[in-house]
């Protein structure tokens, strides 16, 4: 036990000290999608359906009061820059918005210094996030209106964007199932990235019923060798399973259908996968694959979660930590978000102090 909890405080150590070269180990570029989030927090489905219901039938309408809401910038490649800038990466945001919604957005950054944004002109997205418990489990269903985004090829970069670009380190595009043209989008990026040395990454989010196009992915940029990283859940994994190498990941799965269900997608892809879940998570590139257990915090957030778990990610990729490390502090970034009422991203401070109290999972 001591020779373990050694190794621990050796790892947190190693940690805290390589994160100190953070601001200079190169710049990640992130895109495209902006939403402005609105988080409903009801206690069950059933029970705000009810109360619905009830207020329609009693007179055409009315307010069910009560109802704890709050407004916050949204959109995967916003929560992923803004938790990533939080740390401290050097990043540049490439994101659609107009009008109010665009000043939101410059607003919302403007704190942040290493984060450099530019503004395609376009509809931002909307989502009003439903999390409420279901059984034993914390859930969150979003009703969204992805906007400009749906149509979002990359054309429409502008030259001064692309010149970030030529120095990122790693190049990110996320969202992907909402971006009808999103296979194009990354065909052009990434391939662009890969001219100028930078590594790619790619967090597809909710691929349900879309194994048509996950197929012509595989096509597009798989096969060509362009994507090197791919971080999904256990949900994205199930779907990609299936459509790429036909294998199914159960709904009670095992750690040893993780790892297989990893490896498969890995070689299929031909990327590193990070597959995160609540209650582990695991990297594999081929056959080599490596487990971290998730941290037991009580949910009190679930919306961003992923996000914040791909940034902490993205910075173990850019610092070049071994899987262990990486997906330690991965885990831990996410679990001290889930386990805050109000979802703000952590700083690396808190994140070190999260590691060096909570480690009985390790």
């Amino acid at each position: 036990m001591e020779k373990e909890l050694a190794s621990r405080e050796d790892q947190v150590a190693r940690i805290a000290q390589s994160l100190s070269g953070l601001g200079s180990a190169g710049q990640v570029s992130v895109m495209p999608d902006y939403f402005v989030d609105r988080f409903v927090r009801i206690n069950t489905i059933d029970e705000f359906v009810a109360a619905i219901r009830k207020k329609s039938l009693e007179g055409g309408g009315g307010s069910i009061r009560g109802v704890k809401q709050i407004e916050v910038k949204g959109g995967n490649a916003v929560n992923l820059a803004y938790s990533l800038g939080k740390f401290g990466t050097r990043v540049h945001l490439v994101a659609i918005a107009d009008s109010l919604p665009a000043n939101m957005l410059l607003a919302t950054f403007a704190h942040l210094k290493n984060v450099k944004t530019d503004v395609v002109k376009g509809k931002a997205g909307f989502t009003i996030a439903l999390e409420f418990v279901e059984g034993k489990r914390h859930v969150n269903v979003m009703a969204s209106d992805v906007g400009d985004l749906a149509e979002f090829d990359g054309s429409m970069i502008e030259s001064s964007s692309w010149k970030s670009m030529e120095s990122a380190r790693i190049v990110c595009v996320v969202n992907w199932a909402a971006n009808k043209h999103a296979n194009t989008l990354c065909e052009r990026v990434f391939s662009f990235a890969k001219e100028n040395g930078a590594e790619t990454f790619l967090d597809p989010a909710d691929i349900s019923g879309m194994e048509e196009n996950i197929r012509k992915l595989k096509k597009e940029v798989f096969d060509k060798g362009l994507l090197d990283k791919m971080s999904i859940n256990e949900n994205e994994a199930r779907v990609l399973g299936n459509a790429l190498c036909g294998i199914v990941l159960p709904h009670e799965y095992s750690e040893a259908d993780l790892r297989k269900v990893a490896r498969a997608i890995s070689d299929s892809s031909n990327s590193m996968v990070d597959l995160h879940t609540g209650a582990r998570s695991i990297t594999c590139l081929g056959n080599d694959c490596t487990v971290v257990p998730s941290h037991n915090v009580t949910q009190k957030t679930v919306t961003g979660a992923g996000d914040v778990w791909d940034a902490a990610d993205v910075v173990g990729h850019l610092l070049g930590w071994d899987p262990v490390l990486r997906l330690m502090f991965a885990n831990a970034a996410a679990g001290l978000f889930v386990s805050r009422e109000n979802p703000e991203p952590p700083c690396l401070e808190e994140v070190l102090e999260f590691l060096e109290i909570n480690d009985s999972n390790y």
